[in-house]
């Protein structure tokens, strides 16, 4: 694949200078962990970067080909991609316009430093993440929960719900497979546990672990840290769960505990309601972000894996 555009050049996985790539991200306002090196060793092993000039702004390219092509995709467990670090407008779209150039398929999603116009050809979907600043008291915190999540959090308690952060990495995923709606592919699945693994062996990730009075498992969510953001990367429960409000009594508490931080809790936003509506429950804003998509293929994609 060559680049038609000279303060551009595509660095093939090999040739990454890892270092310089993580200190370019490091540079970056919010510091996403999809972008880091190590981290998309484990989401897309032999991915490749566009970099301009000495790491001054890179982007990663997650390149799959399929019956001959290539296709430019957002891989799962990386909410947004694109250019970093804080980059001028006119170079962000060069490196849009460079991937324009060179792929008849596109999907991918920008981060949120990226603004409009952006080149043309593109299909542009506003997409909205939710994130939560915590520097404030857990009082002030406490009192932006809506009425509806106070409630849940209330019933979690009446119903003698409690949270430890001890779960193993395999009891998570035990508990994830158990849960018939939230079933991952297998491969997804293995990535899934890499990624905890990483977490938890790095000192980034923590699992917080709600039981219900017969000491049953019946929630957990994985938590990645990067900077000063949080990722609330994963969650399951189980019916129980559920009918207890468990989630919100992890959620409220890992808020509670990170209170008056410098942290950003970032939900990663769904475009599902009722998803929407937990998240916004506990006071998260909305980040505004971009979906780009552009198919020149002769051919209908629906073979192609989601």
């Amino acid at each position: 694949m060559k680049m038609s555009n000279s303060e551009i050049r595509l660095v093939k996985n090999n040739d990454i200078d890892r270092t310089k790539w993580d200190e370019c991200i490091a540079r970056s306002t919010d510091q996403l962990i999809y972008a880091q090196s190590t981290y998309l060793d484990i989401i897309a092993p032999g991915w490749d970067g566009l970099v301009y000039g000495n790491y001054k702004y890179i982007m990663p390219l997650i390149v799959r080909r399929r019956l001959g092509m290539d296709f430019l995709l957002q891989p799962i467990f990386a909410q947004q991609h694109g250019v970093f670090t804080e980059a001028a407008l006119s170079i962000q779209n060069k490196f849009l316009t460079t991937i324009r150039d060179q792929f008849n398929y596109i999907s991918i999603h920008l981060n949120a430093s990226h603004v409009s116009p952006f080149p043309e050809g593109f299909l542009i979907t506003e997409r909205v993440n939710l994130i939560l600043n915590l520097s404030s008291s857990s009082q002030v915190l406490q009192e932006n929960f809506s009425k509806h999540t106070r409630r849940q959090i209330r019933k979690a308690e009446d119903r003698q719900v409690s949270v430890t952060k001890s779960l193993k990495s395999k009891e998570y995923l035990d508990l994830k497979n158990q849960v018939t709606e939230s079933k991952l592919s297998k491969a997804s699945m293995q990535t899934l546990e890499q990624l905890i693994e990483y977490g938890i062996n790095s000192g980034k990730g923590i699992i917080y672990a709600a039981y219900n009075p017969e000491n049953i498992l019946c929630s957990a969510a994985f938590f990645l840290f990067t900077g000063k953001r949080v990722i609330y990367l994963n969650a399951a429960s189980t019916n129980d769960g559920k009918a207890n409000s468990s989630m919100y009594r992890i959620v409220s508490q890992f808020i509670l505990e990170h209170a008056e931080s410098d942290l950003i809790l970032d939900f990663e936003g769904s475009s599902i309601p009722g998803i929407a509506r937990f998240y916004s429950g506990f006071g998260a804003k909305p980040e505004q972000y971009y979906g780009l998509k552009l198919n020149r293929l002769p051919l209908p994609i629906r073979w192609m894996k989601k």
